[in-house]
């Protein structure tokens, strides 16, 4: 079977507002059609909670509350394209925090631009910094960020997993339709053992390919899977505090069974913020950590990233004694 090539790895925007506004969120004049039809991409279906709207997209998910936007795309989509038509619905002045994200693409030449275009387009826009997590030979997450003088950091938190090379008898449960897709919502429902979710939402694409958005009062989660065999990706993002991570980080490395993941954690700086970071660190035993880079961002944010580049095989049974390695930056 001839597979064509799709970019899983997305791409992702994340625009925080000084204040709320109430008619953010509205979409009866079609304004965030209009703005996810300008990255390339279009929305699927909706749900919604009193705090917050999540779009399901044909290239990943947009989420909206009323003094934020979220919004991730994957495939050819131009996502740096989206924020013109987002500024024109918040006006720039209003604008607190800018971060974009995007993962090292595994065909970056059918890209229409690079992360060096983008950073160059929100640098006329935002004087923010750049920043690579990870080594640039391995895999590696570009990352802009800007911060208004006068922003202050919301009490958040945001895990992020990002999945490469993926268990062929996981990635053949996606090339199927049917009532295997309905098995498959029911075994990502069991996320739900750790944050119990009040709106579900789930697309299984025809040929192969699935997504899932989940909320929670202002909380989200999202699941994007790519199985073709010729780049398989799957990644997994929250904002739902978590005292420690590693329980589900176990439970979605077992179900999925990749040959290599990234972990990105973010959160606000505060007195305890050190020790949610050590326990994310910590909690990966009988994994081969061969990456970890941590930054403090402009206004009061910690990020760390850790990559784990051979990791434990689940596939097989031979490999029963890796043991921890950190290699800071």
């Amino acid at each position: 079977m001839n597979i064509e090539k799709f970019e899983g790895p997305e791409k992702k925007l994340d625009i925080i507002l000084f204040s709320p506004r109430s008619d953010l969120r509205s979409n009866r004049d079609g304004k965030w059609q209009k703005v996810v039809n300008s990255s390339g991409s279009r929305i699927l279906s909706s749900i919604s909670t009193d705090d917050l709207d999540a779009y399901l997209l044909s290239e990943s998910s947009l989420f909206v509350w009323n003094n934020r936007i979220l919004m991730i795309t994957c495939g050819k989509t131009s996502l740096i394209n989206a924020l013109p038509e987002i500024l024109d619905l918040v006006d720039r002045t209003r604008v607190a925090i800018v971060c974009y994200e995007r993962k090292k693409s595994n065909f970056p030449q059918e890209q229409p631009f690079s992360f060096k275009d983008e950073a160059n387009r929100l640098t006329r826009l935002f004087p923010g910094k750049s920043y690579r997590l990870g080594s640039a030979n391995y895999d590696h997450v570009h990352v802009f960020f800007w911060a208004h003088p006068d922003a202050k950091p919301e009490k958040n938190m945001t895990l992020q997993l990002l999945m490469h090379d993926l268990d062929p008898s996981f990635m053949a449960s996606f090339c199927t339709e049917g009532k295997r897709a309905m098995d498959l919502d029911e075994e990502f429902s069991a996320f739900e053992k750790f944050f119990p979710l009040t709106e579900r939402d789930s697309h299984f694409f025809s040929p192969y390919g699935y997504s899932l958005n989940g909320l929670s009062k202002s909380n989200y989660l999202t699941v994007h899977i790519t199985p073709q065999s010729n780049g398989s990706y799957a990644s997994f993002e929250t904002n739902i505090i978590q005292d420690d991570y590693s329980p589900l980080i176990k439970e979605i490395i077992c179900m999925v069974k990749p040959e290599k993941f990234s972990l990105i954690l973010s959160t606000r700086m505060e007195r305890d913020t050190p020790r949610f970071h050590a326990t994310f660190a910590d909690g990966m035993e009988n994994h081969w950590i061969t990456e970890k880079s941590q930054y403090d961002f402009d206004c009061g944010y910690r990020v760390t990233f850790l990559s784990d580049l051979d990791a434990l095989d689940l596939r097989h049974s031979s490999k029963t004694d890796l043991r921890p390695k950190l290699l800071q930056r």
